[in-house]
């Protein structure tokens, strides 16, 4: 699956052992160039700002989670799946 349709259709986002409700988070699938900030959120006091390339460089996991560089293990979360 895509990785910003995953981005899209999140309310909550598990960055590490954190989960967060982002700032700002998606973009159009269709109309979105690769430096656009597709996710903006405070995570342990810092700013997280993600764009769509750091996006596309992460390294999907076999547990549906990614591994993005610099970051660490990114997972999206729907309300349902936290139910």
């Amino acid at each position: 699956m895509n990785i910003l349709r995953l981005l899209n259709e999140s309310d909550y986002i598990q960055v590490n052992n954190q989960f967060i409700k982002p700032d700002q988070h998606g973009a159009s699938e269709e109309f979105a160039d690769e430096d656009d900030v597709v996710l903006e959120a405070h995570v342990d006091g810092q700013n997280l700002v993600l764009t769509l390339g750091d996006l596309e460089d992460a390294t999907p996991l076999a547990d549906g989670g990614f591994w993005l560089e610099g970051v660490g293990y990114l997972r999206f979360l729907s309300r349902q799946s936290l139910h």
